[in-house]
C-alpha cells in the first residue's frame, strides 16, 4: 500500500457546522480535523445528525456502525497525545453493502445473506480505517449489485436528494445518496457495469473507477462465506473480478486522488492486483490530447446531455488541451461484448449460495442464474473483449483522454420501463450502455458533473484514460471541476413518510467553489 500525504485543503475551512455538510470535500474535512477546528466525535455527531434528518426520506444508510463513536473517540485520544491516525484521521465514510466489514452485517441486499457477519473486513475497508477514517455504516444497493436502481428485498429502495421520485443510481445508490446529501464525506463501493458512475451522474458528485487490477477485491460479495470466517481470494477467472473494481464516490475530484493513493496495491490475497507506481498528482495538462463523442455507438444520448459534454470538451480546449471530435474504432462493439462475457459466465457464486433457496432471490435474478456457457463460448467472448481493447488502446496513442456521456438520460423514475431518446426507444436496462462500453476495457474512468439537464438535474461526464494512467484521468477531472464548480442538491431535509415525494430542483442549486 502506498504511503499518502494528505494535501492541504483546497480552500480555507471556516468554522464547521451542519450547513457545510454538503459543501466541504473530504480533504477539507480532514484538514479541519488535523487543525483541531473540531474533534472527531463532533464531526461524527454532525454526520449522524444529518443521517437522522435525511435518511428517512432517502433510505441510504441501512446498517449503522455501532462502533463509530468508539472509533472517533480513539482518533481524539490520539490527537490529544499529538498523534494523528493517518491522512483520513476522523473523517466519516460509508461502505456499500457488497463489501465485507468485520463484525457488521454484510448482506449484498439479499435474504440469502441476511445473517452474514464477516470475521474480517474487505481489504479496501481495512485500509481506509487504518488511514484514520471513521466508518458510519453500510449503505443500500441492489441485490447482489445487479440492478441500476438501488432496491432489494431486505431494505427497500433508495431515493435521490435532488428529487425523491428519482433513483440515486445503482448499484452503489446508497453511497451516492449519502455523499450527495451530506450524510457521509465519501463512499466506498464497486463498479462492474457502471455501478459507481451512473450513481455519481444521478446525484451530481464525482467518482473514480480505477484501472482494473489496482485495488484488491478481497471481501467483495458475492461469495460463499468460508466456515473458518476468512475471506476467500477473488477468482481470477471470474468476469466480475476481471471487469470490475472497487471504486469510490466523493464531492471533490481532489478527494478521488487521495483515496487512490490509500487504496492501491496488492494485499497478498487477490491474485489479480498488481503493484504499479502511481506517482504524485499531476499539476499540469501539458502533453494531454483528448477526443469526445456523443455516445458509444449503439444507443443515442439526449441532446441536452450532449450539450453539457460539448461544454466540457470546450472547457478542456480552453485550457490548452488539443480536443477533437470522434469515437475510437471498435467501441461500438464494446457494450455488446460486455453483456456477452457477463452472460457467458452467469452468476455461479449466487447460484451456489441460492441452492435450495432460490425462492428467496429477487425475481430479476432468476434469469441470470442459468447454466454457464461452455469454455469455448467464454473464450470467444473474452477474445472479442481483447480485440476491442486493443483497437481502442491503439487509438489512444493519439488521444490519451476520452470524454463521453455516462448515460442516455439524467436520473429518472425507476418505475419507467423505457425512454424515447432522439427518436429511439431505449429500455431502462440499456440506459448505461456508455458505462458498459468502458467497463469491458478495464481503463481508469472518473465521472465529473459539468452541467445541468433541461429539468435542472446534474449531468456527469466520463473521463477515460489509458491503463494505469489514473493520475492523468484525475488531473483532467480536477481541471473540469475547477471550470464548472462542485454541485450540491437543493436543500433537502428528508420526508419522514414512506414512499417517494418530490423536492424542488432548479439551476440555482448549483454550488460553485
Amino acid at each position: 500500500m502506498n504511503n499518502t500525504v494528505l494535501p492541504s485543503a483546497e480552500a480555507p475551512v471556516p468554522a464547521v457546522d451542519s450547513s457545510l455538510l454538503t459543501g466541504l470535500s473530504m480533504v477539507q474535512w480532514a484538514a479541519a480535523l488535523r487543525e483541531l477546528r473540531l474533534t472527531a466525535v463532533e464531526c461524527l455527531e454532525l454526520h449522524q445528525a444529518r443521517i437522522a434528518e435525511a435518511n428517512p426520506g432517502l433510505n441510504a444508510v441501512v446498517t449503522p456502525n455501532p462502533r463509530a463513536r468508539e472509533e472517533a473517540e480513539a482518533a481524539d485520544a490520539a490527537a490529544a497525545e499529538g498523534r494523528f491516525l493517518g491522512p483520513l484521521h476522523g473523517v466519516p465514510f460509508t461502505v456499500k453493502d457488497t463489501l465485507a466489514v468485520k463484525g457488521l452485517r454484510s448482506t449484498a441486499g439479499s435474504p440469502l445473506l441476511r445473517d452474514y457477519i464477516p470475521a474480517e473486513s474487505a481489504t479496501a475497508v481495512r485500509r481506509l480505517q487504518e488511514a484514520g477514517a471513521v466508518l458510519l455504516g453500510k449503505t443500500n444497493c441492489s441485490e447482489f449489485a445487479v440492478e441500476t436502481h438501488s432496491r432489494n428485498p431486505l431494505f427497500g429502495e433508495t431515493w435521490n436528494p435532488w428529487d425523491t421520485t428519482l433513483t440515486s443510481g445503482g448499484s452503489t445508490g446508497g453511497d451516492s445518496a449519502a455523499v450527495a446529501s451530506g450524510m457521509s464525506a465519501f463512499g466506498l463501493g464497486t463498479d462492474f457495469g457502471g455501478s459507481i458512475r451512473w450513481p455519481a451522474h444521478c446525484t451530481g458528485i464525482t467518482s473514480l473507477r480505477p484501472t482494473v487490477g489496482l485495488i484488491p477485491e478481497t471481501g467483495l460479495l458475492p461469495y460463499v462465506p468460508p466456515a473458518d470466517g476468512s475471506l476467500p481470494a477473488p477468482n481470477s477467472m471470474s468476469a466480475l473480478h476481471r471487469l470490475g473494481s472497487v471504486a469510490w464516490l466523493a464531492r471533490s475530484a481532489e478527494d478521488l486522488g487521495v483515496l487512490l493513493g490509500i487504496l492501491a496495491g496488492p494485499d497478498g490475497v487477490d491474485p489479480s492486483t498488481v503493484p504499479v507506481p502511481l506517482g504524485a498528482a499531476l499539476e499540469s495538462l501539458d502533453g494531454f490530447t483528448a477526443a469526445w463523442f456523443e455516445d458509444e455507438g449503439t444507443h443515442p444520448v439526449r441532446a441536452d446531455l450532449v450539450s453539457v459534454l460539448r461544454s466540457a470538451a470546450e472547457a478542456l480546449a480552453a485550457l490548452g488541451v488539443p480536443v477533437t471530435h470522434g469515437r475510437p474504432p471498435g467501441l461500438e462493439r464494446a457494450a455488446a461484448a460486455f453483456v456477452a462475457l457477463r452472460t457467458a459466465e452467469g452468476m455461479p457464486e449466487v447460484a451456489e449460495l441460492a441452492a435450495g433457496r432460490e425462492d428467496e432471490l429477487g425475481a430479476h435474478l432468476h434469469g441470470l442464474l442459468g447454466e454457464p456457457a461452455s469454455v469455448v463460448v467464454y473464450r470467444k467472448a473474452a477474445a472479442e473483449r481483447d480485440a476491442i481493447r486493443a483497437e481502442v488502446l491503439a487509438s489512444m496513442e493519439e488521444h490519451n483522454i476520452l470524454l463521453l456521456p455516462v448515460a442516455s438520460v439524467p436520473a429518472s423514475d425507476p418505475r419507467e420501463q423505457s425512454f424515447t431518446v432522439e427518436g429511439k426507444d431505449i429500455p431502462w436496462t440499456e440506459l448505461g450502455s456508455c458505462c458498459r462500453a468502458i467497463s469491458i476495457l478495464g481503463f481508469p474512468v472518473a465521472v465529473v458533473p459539468c452541467g445541468l439537464s433541461e429539468e435542472g438535474l446534474p449531468v456527469g461526464i466520463q473521463v477515460v484514460g489509458r491503463p494505469y494512467r489514473d493520475r492523468e484521468v484525475l488531473a483532467v477531472a480536477v481541471a473540469l471541476e475547477k471550470a464548472f464548480g462542485r454541485f450540491s442538491p437543493p436543500s433537502f431535509a428528508g420526508p419522514s413518510t414512506s414512499g417517494p415525494s418530490s423536492t424542488s430542483r432548479s439551476s440555482t442549486s448549483t454550488v460553485r467553489d
